[in-house]
């Protein structure tokens, strides 16, 4: 179902730009005016001829030369004369009706023939002899003259140097319909063929998406959803919502409206669920636990494992309150709490990567793993604002994404908390890296909080909420495994000092960690000395994008695969081992899919996402 989701997604942005050439084609050639387009209203009315009638094969011999190869002669009016033209299989000429001789439209007869058909104020400009014909006169045979007019719409008349005849009118608003028509019918070369290639794949296109759509449709709508329509219909009266807490104890129960999302319900009685995408079932934050019972959304099951699924977990956001119900709030909730920070210092860990420290009022109490909200207001910033390498700025600049950031409306960013508890004071740490679009995305905008929380100065106000979060080390375990990627290093950095410095764990402990290239590692420091100070730790780092010029003698290539055949493939029992991972999505993807391989059980596995 994901990969029909994302085929779709992608090619309907594709075949919706081509829907709006169509929809903006059709348009303008509708606005345009006809006769313009024609080039009727700088056209004489012609006199009409001396004599138009066909002349039969008996005399057709005589003006021809070659009776065989006459198709049909003609007696017509040409330049105040009479003329005979004869059609051939070849082509056509003319020949004087008096004395039977040929008669050439040469560039002198083609200047004069377009004159008397001009009617505007515009004088000759050019004239050009054509062999073959354009694409302005396409539908037409043999040679022509091209007779180009000095007025502003840039009429060309085209006149046939077999006989004579006016083939086309041309003029700025043929070619801005001729454009228009090509972009309608798809047919970019000669502009004539309504069935090509193009328009039948983009129907067959539109027939798969409107198939795919129909599954998306059956895959993304439950019940509730149609349930929450009828019951605005028949205007049903307020259901009641039960809170407990974490433990079970029962918090409130109340009467609240029908309709909205338990996400809205919990917020208007004082809960405040977390959430970065703002009710779009996204980024997976805002998770309650209610009866297992209740439908799983496409949004859930994309965002929960299976496992919690089966416990009844949730997002609240995706479940609209159609009949009383009962919820239980996550962990870390209540304790959250409002607070207002100041940035103490800011420094880069690697090219695109920023430590943020952040003083607080009092000592915040959390669980290692935990993560705070960030409201980013609205702002206005720029790259020189942002203690960035040259090379970092070089690739910004290259992308093609904009120097100016800026967002008109407030967001919520989370990140998560990349200290101890309690050893740093009443300070904590974050860890934030700049998104920002590399060669493969060029033009892609850089990620809004990112860019703020880089540009933070020491002294700068934060406005905070936390901690939150249920990404935390069980107790009591025999082998601890942390794996990582970027920016993800931040809890399981937390996780691994809170369990050496402060519990004094003895449990054995791995990290392994993925990064780009030598730069790209985080603390890489502070781990070898970690390793070198406590036997029960060890960490490993791969780095996937090494250049030729760069020394190292670790492991290289993609942290999964390193893992894979370094650890999994070696340890004599991994599956009593707890799992520990956080990073980017791909990477947190590929890990999840080892682990669950090779049998791992769920619930020997915990991860954070981002949020994303």
């Amino acid at each position: 179902m994901t990969i029909i989701r994302e085929v779709h997604k992608w090619i309907g942005l594709l075949l919706g730009l081509q829907l709006l050439l169509w929809m903006f084609s059709g348009l303008g050639m509708a606005i345009l005016p006809h006769a313009k387009v024609a080039g009727d209203h700088h056209r004489v009315d012609s006199e009409p001829g001396l004599l138009l009638a066909e002349v039969t094969e008996q005399i057709a011999a005589p003006l021809s030369g070659s009776a065989s190869d006459v198709r049909r002669v003609e007696l017509r009016l040409f330049s105040d004369r009479a003329v005979f033209q004869v059609d051939t299989g070849g082509g056509a000429y003319l020949l004087d009706a008096a004395s039977g001789s040929p008669i050439a439209i040469d560039e002198s007869g083609a200047r004069q023939i377009a004159a008397r058909d001009y009617s505007g104020d515009a004088g000759i400009s050019t004239v050009r002899y054509l062999e073959h014909p354009t694409l302005e006169i396409r539908d037409h045979a043999g040679p022509a003259w091209q007779v180009n007019f000095s007025d502003p719409e840039r009429t060309s008349l085209y006149v046939s140097a077999e006989t004579g005849d006016i083939l086309e009118r041309r003029n700025n608003y043929w070619r801005t319909f001729d454009t228009l028509w090509m972009l309608h019918i798809m047919d970019y070369s000669n502009r004539s063929n309504f069935n090509n290639p193009l328009v039948i794949l983009s129907a067959l296109i539109l027939f798969w998406l409107g198939l795919s759509g129909l599954v998306l449709w059956w895959d993304s709508f439950h019940r509730e959803d149609f349930r929450a329509i009828v019951s605005r219909l028949t205007g049903k009266k307020p259901v009641l919502l039960s809170v407990a807490s974490p433990s079970g104890d029962l918090l409130k129960t109340v009467r609240t409206p029908g309709h909205q999302t338990l996400y809205a319900a919990l917020e208007a009685e004082g809960y405040a669920l977390p959430s970065s995408c703002g009710g779009g079932g996204s980024c997976g934050l805002c998770k309650i636990k209610t009866s297992p019972d209740s439908p799983a959304t496409a949004a859930d099951r994309r965002q929960i494992p299976e496992a919690d699924l089966d416990r009844g977990v949730r997002l609240a956001c995706q479940h609209r309150l159609s009949s009383d119900v009962s919820v239980t709030l996550p962990d870390g909730l209540l304790d959250a709490r409002r607070l207002d920070g100041e940035v103490v210092s800011s420094r880069r860990l690697t090219p695109d990567m920023f430590e943020i420290r952040i003083a607080l009022p009092a000592t915040l109490g959390f669980r290692s793993g935990s993560y705070i909200e960030v409201e980013i207001p609205p702002y206005s910033t720029d790259l020189d604002q942002i203690n960035l390498p040259d090379s970092v700025k070089s690739l910004w600049r290259t992308s093609g994404t904009g120097e100016r950031i800026q967002s008109a409306r407030p967001l919520v960013r989370t990140y998560s908390l990349a200290n101890a508890p309690g050893e740093t004071g009443s300070e904590v740490t974050l860890i934030v890296r700049l998104v920002l679009a590399g060669p493969e995305h060029a033009g892609a905008p850089v990620g809004l909080g990112s860019a703020y929380m880089t540009s933070r100065r020491p002294g700068d106000t934060l406005s905070l909420r936390g901690p939150l979060g249920d990404f935390h080390v069980g107790e009591h375990e025999e082998e601890r495994v942390f794996i990582g990627g970027g920016a993800g290093i931040a809890p399981l950095r937390s996780m691994i000092r809170d369990q050496l410095l402060n519990k004094g764990s003895t449990s054995r402990m791995w990290l392994w960690y993925g990064a780009r290239t030598p730069e790209a590692l985080a603390y890489r420091e502070e781990f070898e000395q970690l390793a070198t100070d406590f036997d029960n730790f060890s960490w490993q780092a791969a780095l996937s994008h090494l250049e030729p010029h760069q020394e190292w003698e670790g492991h290289k290539g993609w942290i999964h695969e390193i893992f894979r055949d370094n650890f999994l493939a070696t340890h004599p029992d991994p599956g009593r081992c707890s799992f520990y991972v956080c990073g980017p999505p791909p990477m947190l993807e590929a890990v999840l899919n080892l682990l669950r391989g090779a049998g791992i059980r769920e619930e020997k596995i915990a991860f954070d996402d981002f949020g994303i």
